[in-house]
């Protein structure tokens, strides 16, 4: 285990959207995972995310890495895997179990501990967003936290996010760092973690028109709404 800065500078060169704040909320989450759990992490991308909750995980805790790595178009395939392990073995994280699966089926699959915490960074869309939560709750402990990125920039994520975790008596929400939504298991669902949700929907609206603008050229609007960064507000 090592700190959060030293973590953070870690993978200052590897490509992903993890911005600190949200790379510090995985941190946290999975500093407190205890012994004889897992971390499940589903979509790996080149590992940047990865390598923040390895270095955090404390002894006797499993971290899992799901991703098919199998489509280029998407970021994937044979490139993105042997940048995914270079990443690891840089950051001395070999021990990782990688499942060449999409998050449904490595749910399906899952015969592994109980997951203290969960983080969903996979497909976009709104049905695998929901199949991934699915395959994967019942095997979360009595008091995991699942964290949920572009859960305010991508209406599939979002619409998931509300479907099920909303609606969920289990879960509550329980704070954001931008896009990145986390939600704690144990607490019952609660009316101030509702409002919270319902809160950042004016944002999230924000970013699709931001999303709109920035493809149809429409510069003097994006900067109107604040935009001032290269690409789309991840």
């Amino acid at each position: 285990m090592r700190s959060f800065q030293e973590a953070w500078a870690a993978v200052a060169g590897i490509d992903g959207w993890l911005t600190e704040g949200q790379a510090r909320m995985l941190y946290e989450a999975a500093a407190g995972a205890p012994s004889g759990t897992a971390i499940v992490e589903i979509g790996s991308h080149h590992g940047r995310s990865t390598v923040i909750l390895g270095s955090a995980a404390g002894e006797g805790v499993q971290l899992v890495a799901v991703d098919p790595f199998e489509d280029v178009r998407w970021g994937g395939g044979t490139p993105a895997l042997d940048v995914f392990k270079e990443s690891l073995a840089g950051n001395g994280l070999e021990s990782v179990t990688l499942m060449r699966a999409y998050g449904a089926a490595a749910g399906r699959e899952w015969r592994g501990p109980p997951v203290s915490v969960l983080f969903v960074d996979g497909a976009h869309d709104y049905e695998s967003v929901c199949a991934d939560l699915r395959a994967w709750l019942p095997h979360l402990s009595e008091s995991a936290t699942v964290l949920m990125h572009d859960a305010y920039s991508s209406p599939g994520v979002t619409r998931a996010a509300f479907r099920v975790m909303f609606a969920s008596p289990d879960f509550s929400y329980t704070g954001a760092s931008r896009s990145l939504a986390r939600f704690q298991r144990g607490r019952g669902s609660s009316l101030a973690g509702r409002a919270g949700m319902v809160a950042k929907l004016p944002w999230f609206a924000r970013n699709l028109l931001v999303k709109v603008a920035s493809r149809r050229g429409w510069t003097p609007l994006v900067r109107l709404l604040g935009h001032t960064q290269d690409g789309f507000p991840y």
